[in-house]
């Protein structure tokens, strides 16, 4: 098939290349071939190809050989434009070089809850303070298609499995609990069953939330439809929609940590698990700063402490 030529295949064709520039200013800059291929540590005939190759891809003679070692026209205005190349690759090596070795970078990281993830942070900017991080703060939902989107490099979020085709490490433990007001009979219990709650008027977090989410598959699994009288988007607003008396609410054990007004009664089903996971794509991972980032939450995280605590 006759492909139509396309802007820019002339210049890979030109045989002009960064090996034959840098030849050409080493031999500007030694005065000779021989130094010059001391310099670059290659043969001289080495050098000589690479200059005639350069030269003949300009069209150009750029050095005069005899009687001695000159550069023509061509030669003097072209070298200033094989320098400035140089120095631009050079300090495009330099800042890749930088980005490996987590001197510098950028992270934008989304989360559905700070509580767990801002010591994490605070400790990683601490040890690494070149890297810019950025947060949002979002859903289970809406943080994981950000991440799909490439809108964010790491989302920190809760979930009751790790998500197929997205790099995920679990950094802590979740368990579903029922929030009541602190004066409701309710919160002198330790634990209570699906199958217990039947009869409570609840307040259920908005579609897209994992704390609805692994609610739903509890109550599924107790074969339980709860009496769903009001719905909130967000923890905030579901603690303050407790405390106004519309109902029970979910939440997880340690969102109304804090708050004398509440009280959390664990569900001992074994669906009411969750984790608070680390999401990334799986090519991220080879970015420095995203590596890095995510290693420093396996190793600091809640559950890698409560596995220390365990083996002690």
């Amino acid at each position: 098939m006759t492909r139509t030529p396309r802007k820019g295949d002339a210049r890979r064709e030109s045989g002009i290349t960064l090996s034959a520039l840098r030849t050409f200013v080493a031999v500007v800059d030694a005065g000779s071939f021989s130094r010059a291929a001391a310099a670059l540590g290659v043969s001289q005939p080495s050098v000589s190809i690479q200059l005639n190759s350069l030269e003949r891809a300009c069209k150009v003679l750029l050095l005069h050989r005899r009687p001695r070692l000159e550069l023509t026209d061509a030669g003097r205005d072209l070298l200033v434009r094989a320098r400035l190349i140089i120095s631009r690759l050079e300090e495009f090596e330099g800042s890749v070089s930088e980005l490996r070795s987590l001197k510098r970078g950028r992270l934008i990281v989304g989360m559905s809850g700070p509580h767990v993830v801002m010591p994490l942070i605070a400790s990683f900017v601490e040890a690494h303070p070149s890297i810019a991080l950025e947060t949002r703060i979002g859903n289970t939902s809406t943080l994981l298609d950000d991440v799909a989107q490439c809108r964010i490099d790491v989302g920190i979020v809760a979930m009751a499995d790790a998500s197929a085709g997205l790099a995920c490490a679990r950094i802590a433990d979740l368990r579903l609990a029922l929030c009541v007001r602190r004066d409701d009979p309710l919160a002198r219990r330790k634990v209570v069953r699906a199958e217990q709650a039947g009869d409570l008027k609840f307040i259920m977090r908005e579609r897209g939330s994992i704390t609805r989410v692994v609610a739903e598959r509890v109550f599924a699994a107790a074969r339980v439809r709860p009496d769903t009288r009001f719905e909130v988007t967000g923890r905030e607003a579901m603690k303050e929609a407790i405390v106004a008396g519309l109902g029970v609410g979910i939440l997880f054990v340690h969102e109304a940590d804090g708050d004398s007004r509440l009280a959390t009664v664990e569900f001992a089903d074994a669906a009411a698990s969750a984790g608070i996971y680390a999401v990334a794509q799986r090519e991220s991972l080879d970015i420095p700063a995203v590596g890095a980032f995510i290693d420093h939450l396996e190793a600091h995280g809640p559950l890698s402490r409560a596995q220390a605590v365990r083996r002690s």
